[in-house]
């Protein structure tokens, strides 16, 4: 997870590695690049992708984000990038441990529902919107405990190798404030 304005100012140095937290290149900021963070209030947005790439063979693709607890998931973006041109079958479905498909169902990645250059997020779902955005409103987007959202692919097929997709969960974990006594 991202580092808070208090940890950086004690750190003063950012390590950068790759998704999965491993290897990378430490950086050390400078005392007027720390100082741009004064008055900086609230908490960052961090964004966290997966990418499906499309191999010979039927298979199930799975690819999850962990959202902490206390965070706000902003949307999940479902982009696009190449068609998948399995023989038979390639589908997306976004969502959690209690429903597998809550944010998005049933995406054909082959054709028409998403397209290479084409995206989903919560506000335009394309028709493919799970019941957690399906009503006009993302339930659930806040959650006390942890949580996983994950991106499940499941190609159908003996041939396709140029599919492409990526799927990012964007959310923000805020410091929160109590409500003002009321008078």
């Amino acid at each position: 997870m991202g580092k808070t304005r208090e940890q950086l100012l004690v750190a003063r140095e950012l390590q950068i590695t790759n998704a999965w937290g491993i290897g990378g290149t430490t950086v050390t900021p400078s005392a007027g690049e720390m100082n741009k963070l004064d008055g900086v209030t609230g908490s960052l947005v961090e964004a966290h992708e997966v990418t499906f790439t499309e191999t010979a063979g039927a298979a199930v693709y799975t690819g999850s984000v962990t959202v902490p607890a206390g965070a706000t998931i902003l949307d999940i973006v479902v982009n696009g990038v190449a068609l998948w041109d399995t023989t038979t079958s390639a589908t997306l479905k976004v969502g959690d441990v209690a429903d597998d498909d809550g944010y998005y169902t049933a995406v054909n990645l082959k054709a028409t529902d998403l397209l290479a250059g084409e995206s989903l997020s919560f506000a335009l779902a394309g028709g493919k919107a799970g019941v957690y955005i399906a009503n006009a409103q993302v339930s659930p987007r806040y959650a006390v405990a942890a949580r996983t959202i994950a991106g499940i692919v499941t190609s159908v097929g003996a041939a396709g190798s140029a599919g492409r997709t990526r799927m990012v969960v964007v959310f923000a974990l805020p410091t929160a404030a109590a409500a003002a006594t009321k008078v």
